[in-house]
């Protein structure tokens, strides 16, 4: 009677620790990027509230925000993945959160973004294909082509960006 006791008590003990095991950590999840506040962890640049802006949520719950794609892949090849528990991109066309492993991409060195590195996301394979039939320039990326792409910031538009008189200038 004691072993059947013992038994039960052990196997709901078990249980019950499997099932807060697997409830330990919420998924992340993308927060509201505050225009005129937020600025980017790499680059320092104000991170508009737009398509280009990019976030990195850490194991820590940190959240990191990037003004372009292109910075938070900086950040990743700086500091390593090991950290990261979630990066999330936005859709060119509906700005709506999606993470970067379920994204396609369009990339071409004239397409714009903040600092010119010209990687756009999008949150099908149509929508990135569709942009760059419009454009009549441009290449698909996947998530994995992402690791081995150049990362070549256009310098050109750069310069012709700074030259802007709504150019946001850097906090330092």
């Amino acid at each position: 009677m004691m072993k059947k006791i013992f038994t039960v008590l052990f196997g709901s003990l078990f249980l019950t620790s499997v099932l807060v095991a697997g409830c330990g950590r919420e998924e992340a999840k993308p927060v509201a990027i505050a225009a005129g506040v937020d600025k980017c962890d790499v680059c320092n640049m104000l991170v508009p509230d737009d398509h280009n802006a990019t976030e990195t949520i850490l194991k820590n719950g940190k959240v990191l925000k990037f003004d372009d794609i292109g910075c938070q892949n900086a950040w990743s090849t700086k500091n390593g993945k090991d950290q990261i528990q979630a990066r999330f991109v936005r859709d060119f066309n509906s700005k709506e959160w999606i993470k970067l492993e379920n994204a396609t991409f369009a990339y071409d060195k004239d397409f714009k973004t903040a600092m010119a590195y010209g990687v756009l996301s999008f949150k099908d394979k149509a929508a990135a294909q569709k942009y760059i039939d419009e454009q009549k320039k441009g290449k698909l990326l996947t998530p994995a082509d992402l690791e081995t792409h150049s990362w070549e910031r256009n310098m050109e538009m750069m310069k012709q960006m700074k030259q802007q008189p709504n150019m946001q200038q850097n906090a330092h």
